[in-house]
């Protein structure tokens, strides 16, 4: 019941007013998201996936927020409006302040204040906060992971068959 209270008060609050610089080649390539909602992504996916090590490839330079952009864009309008929402939710002071009592939306915390905001909904009694945590979660990590250029902090090779092998 929470959950959609939650979702339903979300679309009372839309984040069209809330504004995100960001650089004109990046505003331009977006065909899902806001600039907000690039924003909230790209800041859930650096602490999702976390800082990478000297010398591999991080969040931004797989551009992960951009391809959950192009992923989400040819999803179904069903799927587009609930990730829609749960931006909304996610990055809503009055939400944080009611759900965690932070005074603060998710993009303009500190890191380690995103931390433990996105632990607090992974571990939440409520279920909804829950399940969106792992949407947000599987997102993220499954379209930094399915580019290649993490593969070589993984120490992954990419497919090959069994004779073409060294």
């Amino acid at each position: 019941m929470v959950g959609v209270a939650a979702l339903s008060a979300a679309k009372l609050i839309p984040l069209d007013h809330a504004y995100a610089a960001l650089p004109a080649e990046v505003s331009e390539q977006l065909k899902f998201f806001s600039p907000m909602e690039f924003s909230i992504v790209q800041n859930v996916a650096r602490r999702i996936v976390g800082a990478s090590l000297p010398g591999y490839a991080a969040v931004d330079d797989v551009n992960v927020a951009l391809r959950a952009d192009v992923f989400l864009a040819g999803a179904e309008t069903e799927i587009q409006d609930q990730f829609h929402e749960l931006l909304t939710v996610f990055n809503g002071a009055v939400f944080a302040f009611l759900f965690d009592f932070r005074f603060s939306s998710f993009v303009n915390m500190a890191p380690e204040d995103q931390d433990a905001y996105l632990s607090s909904w992974m571990t939440s009694g409520l279920s909804f906060r829950r399940t969106a945590f792992q949407a947000l979660k599987r997102i993220t990590l499954s379209l930094f992971y399915t580019d290649s250029r993490s593969w070589r902090e993984i120490h992954y090779d990419g497919m090959f068959l069994p004779w073409e092998r060294k």
